[in-house]
């Protein structure tokens, strides 16, 4: 499998990784009935604006909706991402007349479990099954596994470290997890996250409002359909490198709203044959964008 293909793997597996990273520690603080009944439901809807295929004056836009159901241990996500092209006729992709892709279908099952060793280390371990397609599951599916051990240094400052891995019908990874963070669950000042694929700067106004300035990476990877204009059973990926402006404000301890200024710096379509081999690569212009996220707790 190319390279650019572990890229996607190696930054998905983070993206899962990063919820636990920030909010493991809280949930070993809490009994085991506690976390089996405290259910979360997460809506996040997100949406950038039009921009054209460079060298070209074929264009599109997409809509990003997900919905996820967890609590400390179980997850399950339902993501459908949505494109609208433009000037199909024009694009470097595709038969000229049909739109590429006009919709693609994610879902995510995980079970996870942390564990408090002492006052400084806490370990979480996780296993999680993926599946990102246009409308057909075969060869979609991937199995994600990491373990990590957080080791607060004092009581601002923490590192986490560990491995994680995953399989792919076409390929098997292995990488290390290695991130730092600054009063990250703290509710005044200033907290900092360095890792990828999100890091941020925040700064708490109040108690119940945060300020967060960051950069972070998206990259989503389709199974694209038997009868794809662009690749027959291939696949197709959508990279993202992006800065946010945002706040986040905790409404009660219940709900939770958070607001995103997104602004795409580096946009790339590459597209890939079903053995993940690289075909071609197109780049998409920057653009502007808006994410909104609630979180329920109950």
């Amino acid at each position: 499998m190319s390279k650019n293909i572990s890229k996607y793997l190696y930054s998905f597996l983070l993206l899962i990784c990063i919820p636990f990273l920030l909010h493991a520690e809280e949930q070993t603080e809490k009994s085991l009935l506690e976390r089996l009944t405290e259910p979360k439901f997460t809506l996040e809807s997100a949406y950038m604006q039009r921009a054209n295929i460079k060298e070209s004056e074929g264009s599109v836009a997409v809509t990003k909706n997900r919905l996820q159901i967890n609590n400390a241990n179980i997850s399950f996500s339902y993501t459908n991402w949505r494109f609208n092209w433009d000037k199909v006729s024009d694009l470097p992709f595709g038969d000229g007349v049909h739109n590429p892709v006009e919709e693609m279908h994610g879902l995510n099952l995980s079970l996870s479990k942390s564990y408090r060793i002492n006052e400084r280390w806490f370990t979480v371990s996780s296993v999680s099954l993926n599946s990102t397609f246009e409308d057909d599951l075969s060869n979609s599916l991937s199995l994600g596994v990491f373990s990590f051990a957080s080791y607060k240094i004092d009581s601002d400052h923490a590192v986490q470290m560990g491995l994680f891995g995953n399989y792919h019908p076409a390929s098997s990874l292995i990488f290390p997890i290695l991130s730092y963070s600054y009063r990250a669950n703290y509710k005044d000042g200033i907290q900092v996250v360095l890792g990828f694929p999100q890091t941020h700067i925040g700064y708490h106004v109040n108690r119940d409002t945060l300020l967060r300035f960051g950069v972070l990476f998206s990259n989503s990877l389709i199974r694209l359909s038997d009868k794809s204009t662009l690749e027959p059973e291939g696949f197709n990926q959508f990279q993202d490198y992006m800065g946010n402006l945002g706040v986040t404000y905790d409404v009660n301890k219940k709900i939770q709203i958070s607001g995103d200024i997104l602004y795409a710096f580096k946009r790339e379509i590459t597209l890939y044959n079903k053995d993940g081999n690289e075909l071609d690569n197109y780049e998409i212009e920057p653009t502007a964008g808006a994410m909104l996220k609630v979180i329920v707790r109950f």
